[in-house]
């Protein structure tokens, strides 16, 4: 994702005078990177949002007067579980979030063959950046999408605001055409798409729970592409064997050349090195909070050749060494137990 959605996902801490830069590291993401304006794995940025709303207890992120506690998307969606059509979980999910949270006004409209989940922000000057409004047409477009089993095709979405200056990333987040300063933010489509049924068993999505927000910010379609086949790839050899696959392995696994993969990962605007290094963070940043590895451990099973070429990388995707990395999460996890504590009190 871009550096805007990182910095913008930040404002409501800073309005409450929070450390912007711990929540970043906590998150395994250097602030240098997002200083030079460059872009952020999905992976990274889903737990620095998760991280901004277990700080604040607030899942709509410091952008509203009134928060919604953590735990509130997960009990919308014990309501819907059971619900037949798309239809029947927009109706249903509406009502909920008008009841609980009078912040965001939620409405299903039906015009003839389109229909449209539309919402407004009772005071969108506490959103400057329009980071909640986008944040909150991509929830609603993936996690639908998701319980019917498909993409939702858009055809268009509106905004309640100017078009800004990351327009171009606002169409790769919402296929369709985009509509500016309108009277409520909105997606549109086909009317027939609210008879399709829900396909999602209880435990698909206790699991999607598990990982939310980050399959909630996966862009329909997205598994076919060659980078998510790489991804997928790498993660299995290392699984099964221990080791990453070469270049060459992966282009005949994949039946082409390593020219021809080469070029059909640029395309999508990623390549090879990566993803690899996409996989290698990841992977490092849970054995280290999961099993607390050394950084021998570590550069031996992600293929450095020694421990202080590990370190340097972790450096240069966290901000931090691997052990700075792991006191920054240890302050983090004690934060939020001591305010569940109190809450409790």
């Amino acid at each position: 994702m871009s550096h805007h959605h990182v910095t913008a996902s930040l404002e409501g801490v800073r309005q409450r005078g929070g450390s912007q830069q711990l929540l970043l590291e906590r998150a395994g993401i250097n602030p240098a990177l997002v200083q030079r304006g460059g872009r952020v794995h999905t992976d990274q940025v889903a737990r620095l949002f998760k991280s901004v709303q277990e700080q604040l207890d607030d899942e709509f992120m410091g952008f509203t007067a009134q928060p919604c506690r953590v735990g509130l998307f997960a009990t919308m969606c014990e309501l819907v579980a059971g619900l037949r059509s798309l239809g029947e979980l927009l109706e249903r999910a509406c009502d909920f979030y008008n009841l609980v949270n009078p912040s965001i006004a939620m409405q299903l409209e039906r015009r003839g063959q389109q229909a449209a989940l539309a919402f407004t922000m009772a005071e969108p000057e506490r959103d400057p950046d329009h980071f909640m409004r986008e944040f909150w047409l991509v929830i609603w477009h993936r996690f639908p999408s998701w319980m019917i089993g498909a993409p939702i095709p858009l055809l268009e979405t509106h905004f309640a605001f100017a078009a800004p200056a990351h327009r171009d990333e606002l169409a790769i987040m919402f296929p369709g055409k985009l509509r500016f300063n309108r009277s409520a933010n909105r997606l549109l489509f086909d009317a027939e798409q609210l008879q399709r049924p829900l396909l999602r068993s209880q435990q698909e999505l206790n699991d999607y729970l598990r990982h939310a927000p980050a399959d909630v910010m996966t862009i329909p379609g997205r598994e076919t592409t060659v980078e998510r086949r790489l991804e997928r790839l790498i993660h299995s050899e290392h699984r099964s064997s221990g080791r990453l696959p070469g270049l060459q392995q992966v282009a005949a696994a994949f039946g082409m050349s390593a020219q021809t993969l080469h070029r059909r990962l640029r395309e999508e605007g990623s390549s090879y090195q990566k993803v690899k290094d996409n996989y290698r963070r990841e992977y490092a940043l849970a054995q280290l909070h999961k099993h607390n590895l050394s950084v021998e451990q570590l550069s031996q099973q992600l293929g450095f050749a020694e421990p202080r070429s590990f370190t340097r990388a972790f450096k240069g995707w966290t901000g931090l060494s691997p052990r700075r990395y792991l006191r920054a999460r240890s302050g983090a996890a004690a934060t939020v137990s001591g305010r569940r504590q109190t809450d409790r009190g």
